[in-house]
């Protein structure tokens, strides 16, 4: 698979749609058990979707948005997975659609940014889902509207990295951190790379940021940000150069998930991990 996500729920990684290797939008979802070293198929997406980010609030996974069929159309759907009885619920709709967004989970609620809606255009809003209310609002727009980015939480902030204008030759470097206490967004150190359809992930309190892709090819870049002294490093290489990939930490390890081993459509069902 490419264009997936990962999340960590219960001590397993899920990932969950993408695009298969007949360049078809996917409905499939999966878990990984670390421990077993194993992979199991849980139950299918209501509908196909790729570019769909995954996030985990609380006790809870949902899939979010997302883009469906050839012509990529961002749909508004958000759909919670039901564990104990292995099947996904729809819940209240995105206020918009949007798709190669990215979304984390802190202070209980479910934080959305980037991304492109209808007629593909980069979306501004940052949307906020209250579980508890079953309800979406605005909140504070990114100051660099983007797709293809990612997004990490710590510390009670979401970090949007990277992404593009809609052009793959036009990748961006930019951080920002949003502040969901006060609404506000503020610029933080550049990634020491430019790269969109990157994937990251939060291992020991560092944001870890991998691959990417352009027009003419896909990154190895491994880079890592440290929000307490707003520095980035340069970690060890992906052995796989790819973008679209799927990214999560648990136990100490990051998990580098799929993606497509070369620019536009290609997919490999790779899994590398990472230990510091």
């Amino acid at each position: 698979m490419q264009e997936l996500s990962a999340a960590v729920l219960h001590g397993r990684i899920y990932v969950a749609g993408g695009i298969d290797r007949a360049n078809r939008a996917s409905a499939a979802a999966f878990r990984y058990d670390p421990t077993a070293n194993r992979w199991e198929r849980v139950a299918d997406l209501p509908a196909p979707r790729h570019h769909m980010p995954l996030a985990v609030v609380g006790d809870t996974l949902y899939a979010v948005g997302g883009l469906t069929g050839e012509s990529f159309v961002p749909e508004n759907t958000l759909w919670l997975y039901r564990e104990d009885a292995n099947r996904w619920e729809p819940r209240a709709a995105l206020p918009a659609p949007r798709g190669a967004s990215a979304a984390v989970a802190t202070n209980g609620r479910l934080i959305v940014v980037g991304g492109w809606g209808l007629e593909r255009r980069l979306v501004k809003a940052t949307a906020v889902y209250d579980p508890g209310v079953d309800g979406w609002r605005d909140a504070a727009p990114i100051p660099t509207p983007r797709d293809h980015l990612a997004a990490a939480a710590l510390n009670g902030l979401v970090y949007a990295i990277g992404g593009r204008p809609l052009d793959p030759d036009r990748n961006y470097d930019v951080v920002e951190a949003y502040d969901p206490a006060t609404d506000r967004w503020t610029a933080r150190a550049a990634m020491p790379s430019r790269r969109g359809g990157l994937a990251a992930a939060v291992l020991d309190r560092t944001v870890h940021t991998v691959g990417g892709e352009s027009r003419g090819g896909v990154f190895a870049n491994h880079e890592a940000y440290d929000p307490t002294t707003d520095r980035w490093s340069v970690a060890p290489a992906l052995p796989l150069a790819r973008h679209g990939l799927a990214a999560a930490a648990l136990g100490g390890r990051l998990y580098v998930i799929g993606g497509g081993p070369r620019a536009g459509f290609a997919q490999t069902d790779v899994v590398d991990v990472f230990v510091p």
